[in-house]
């Protein structure tokens, strides 16, 4: 095989593991409990952030309607609202669906990290933004729990 087709080939492997991690974080959406790997909630994260991109350019083609997120009732505490106040319509309506599902990724990521996953509160409390300076690198760290090597019965 030659380096070329080595490329192709690890490149098909990474888009396979790309789309089975987003396949298990939107089934996992609802579940709190276990763990996800760095990869996995990675993968995941790149998807949720594309997906962002791609709604906020339609919303930016399409909708003349923008909505000041600090002139909301407690608008200074949505997290996004410090980086991007002004948002469209179907903006808008995307962080909250996104919520749950990347709130569960991020507790089942700090599960493997040997974290409670309370820290994931973090991503709005005390002070967004601020929180994420702590919260990123705990999830960027390896797994604490290695997979057991005794089949599960």
């Amino acid at each position: 095989m030659d380096q070329r087709e080595t490329k192709s080939v690890e490149k098909e492997g990474r888009m396979s593991i790309f789309f089975a991690s987003v396949k298990m974080g939107i089934q996992q959406s609802f579940d709190f409990n276990g763990m996800s790997s760095r990869t996995d909630f990675w993968f995941f994260m790149l998807f949720f952030m594309l997906l962002y991109l791609v709604v906020a350019l339609i919303d930016e083609a399409t909708a003349a309607t923008t909505i000041n997120l600090l002139d909301l009732p407690l608008g200074n505490l949505i997290p996004m609202g410090m980086v991007d106040s002004e948002v469209g319509l179907l903006v808008l309506l995307y962080r909250p669906i996104m919520v749950i599902p990347t709130t569960s990724a991020t507790v089942r990521r700090l599960h493997d990290a040997g974290r409670s996953g309370w820290w994931a509160l973090l991503w709005v409390l005390p002070i967004p933004v601020l929180g994420w300076i702590y919260l990123i690198p705990l999830l960027c760290k390896p797994s604490k729990i290695k997979p057991s090597t005794t089949p599960q019965s």
